[in-house]
């Protein structure tokens, strides 16, 4: 039997990535063929070595990032499927399938949002915009304008101008392969009509202007198919767009007054609605949790959100937490926060923590420093996010330990007494709740290491700390402070809550959660696990 686990963010090596290597290690054993499937090449020394667990059953299968439908086409091989990657609405088509979510994508229900999105396809029909049927990744935004790339097959439905037998079709499109031309062929209705060579000029569109006689027996509309090579930007522009690509598509148009006022208002004047207006037909559709057995949420937290957002449930996963390894060291003046260096929706406020470090020097702290460990994600954003910290701590004890390998992290976790957590302080959940933490990985791996943690009371953390037995919870920066202070101040307390957040931590070790999944398996079908 074959099993897959997904997650395309892999690279990342955080908790989410974690998440899904543990579920491949733990189909390992019950499966003859179990993949690990991701869209950027990571060596399995480094991806065992950055999240301590043993893949040496699970083979890691890189393949191009895929529009829905084609990727649906390759999990057809797959007697089980589990889609374990953060917000990606991939569709299975799986023997059975399984999602786990860190958090569901926000797709709004209320009264507001259907209206939004019924007048918006009223538009999408009365302006007469393409249907982009197959083979057509996402909408891409370029300058004040957008575009999709094609795979090497991809087919679009063009409203037909009523009355008329023959008309000008508009594609414009460009070759953004920086190398070579790109030769394109364009059928109507499966009959081969023209074919046209796209000379190499990134960032640029042509008109290709169609001539286009209505099929006999066709109604309102109009299939074109536009075949190409294609290539891929990883290799061959050294970026990290795995995917294969061929044609750059802006438009596919007939002209009218409608396709006219369209591109007045939403081309041209108002080129953001223009591209949320073009994006409406996938953006807020729901039916690719229809190709799931199973959905599986990590806490109550994202549960709660899925029920809101998709209007679905589903059995409690919660994440392995690997405490096998967490040696209490020899305590120092220690506080530590773990979590990725990054800019983005689910950063992990390091300047809070910073900040009130500072303060509590200002206040009286003595001889305690702060340690910052995790992964440094690449981008010029996040690169600068973290030099900026690293200038706001200058001049004070709060040491970086960015990209440390797993065992100088499992030396800091042994070494902490306090452990702080921040992601999601100065938001609003109502708002925004992915921002806030959806379960706390690290905070459980601080737990079973002894350090006590002072976590945000927010999001999923609350499911994990038991306030004032093993961990405090804080709302504001004050708070946060003073449970600090306490800690400081109080030895005995300090060892007390230490010695019941170990034991507390076990709820979520990975013994937990193999036997959990293996039961989520178990229902799904498939022949009992072999025993231990």
């Amino acid at each position: 039997m074959k099993a897959a686990v997904y997650n395309r963010w892999l690279h990342q090596r955080g908790g989410g990535e974690r998440h899904a290597a543990m579920a491949a290690a733990v189909l390992a054993q019950r499966f003859d063929d179990t993949r690990l499937v991701t869209h950027r090449g990571i060596a399995r020394e480094d991806l065992e070595s950055a999240l301590n667990i043993d893949l040496s059953n699970v083979q890691i299968e890189v393949i191009p990032a895929l529009p829905p439908n084609r990727f649906a086409e390759y999990t057809s091989q797959f007697d089980l499927f589990v889609n374990a990657s953060f917000m990606t609405s991939q569709p299975s088509a799986a023997h059975r399938s399984l999602m786990l979510v860190l958090f569901p994508s926000p797709i709004e229900r209320g009264w507001s949002a259907r209206l939004r999105r019924r007048v918006g396809e009223v538009l999408i029909r009365q302006l007469l915009l393409p249907e982009w049927l197959d083979g057509f990744y996402d909408v891409h935004p370029l300058g004040r304008g957008w575009f999709r790339y094609t795979t090497d097959r991809a087919v679009v439905r063009i409203p037909w101008p009523p009355g008329r037998t023959s008309a000008t079709v508009e594609i414009i499109a460009g070759n953004f392969r920086a190398d070579e031309p790109l030769p394109v062929r364009c059928f109507v209705d499966g009959d081969l009509l023209v074919e046209r060579t796209f000379e190499p000029r990134p960032g640029e569109f042509e008109r290709w202007p169609l001539h286009v006689h209505r099929p006999r027996g066709a109604s309102d509309s109009v299939e074109l198919t536009l075949e190409s090579p294609v290539f891929n930007p990883a290799k061959t522009l050294d970026e990290a767009d795995n995917r294969e690509v061929g044609l750059a598509v802006t438009d596919v148009r007939v002209r009218s007054p409608r396709r006219l006022i369209y591109e007045l208002l939403f081309r041209r004047l108002l080129p953001e609605a223009g591209i949320r207006l073009e994006g409406l037909p996938t953006y807020g559709s729901l039916d690719f949790l229809d190709s799931y057995d199973l959905i599986a949420p990590i806490s109550e937290f994202s549960r709660r959100w899925m029920r809101h957002y998709w209007d679905r449930d589903g059995p409690l996963l919660f994440p392995p937490v690997d405490t096998s390894w967490a040696t209490p060291g020899r305590r120092g003046k220690s506080i530590l926060g773990v979590g990725r260096f990054f800019r983005g929706t689910h950063e992990k406020k390091h300047r809070v923590m910073i900040d009130q470090f500072i303060r509590m020097r200002r206040e009286g702290l003595d001889d305690w420093t702060l340690h910052l460990a995790g992964q440094q994600s690449e981008r010029d954003i996040d690169l600068d996010y973290t030099r900026g910290l690293q200038r706001r701590a200058a001049g004070h004890p709060i040491e970086f330990h960015v990209g440390a390998p797993f065992a100088d992290l499992q030396r800091l976790y042994g070494e902490a007494q306090i452990y702080w957590h921040a992601a999601g302080h100065g938001e609003r959940e109502s708002r925004h709740p992915v921002r806030f933490e959806h379960f706390g990985i690290t905070v459980v791996e601080a737990m079973a290491s002894g350090a006590v943690p002072v976590v945000l009371d927010r999001g999923g953390l609350p499911e994990i700390i038991s306030h004032g037995i093993d961990g405090f919870r804080w709302s504001t920066t004050r708070e946060l402070r003073e449970h600090t202070w306490t800690l400081v101040r109080d030895d005995d307390l300090r060892r007390r809550m230490s010695e019941a957040a170990q034991a507390a931590s076990q709820r979520f070790n990975v013994a937990a959660f193999t036997e959990r999944l293996n039961s989520l398996v178990d229902e799904l079908g498939f022949p009992a696990a072999p025993a231990a």
